[in-house]
């Protein structure tokens, strides 16, 4: 099961800010229907990563970034380009694999 790597508010925002496309994983451990998605995210993050680099966030280690860009609801996933909120999914509702990549593939 696919276990998020828990950054650093500074990770994340270079993360955000480098160029290229990035998809930001947002969740938190006490989150059902971010537990009910792990054992699908390392198909989820391999397929994207043919076109993006891929990092993970903690609603509550990382509030700062989770408050400064008005993310509310988990899981989500939120694609940026050269420092751009380009796209997000996710507002705490349960999302399939198949949502999530349907998502992802429309921002190509």
């Amino acid at each position: 099961m696919y276990e998020p790597t828990h950054n650093s508010n500074q990770v994340i925002e270079e993360n955000i800010n480098k160029p290229g496309r990035h998809v930001m994983f947002l969740s938190a451990d006490w989150c059902g229907d971010c537990k009910a998605i792990k054992p699908f995210i390392q198909d989820i993050k391999n397929e994207v990563e043919q076109t993006a680099s891929w990092f993970d966030a903690d609603r509550d280690m990382n509030i700062e970034v989770a408050t400064k860009y008005n993310m509310r609801g988990i899981p989500s996933f939120v694609l940026f380009e050269n420092g751009q909120e380009i796209s997000r999914i996710g507002h705490g509702e349960r999302l399939t694999p198949k949502e999530i990549l349907n998502w992802y593939q429309t921002t190509l």
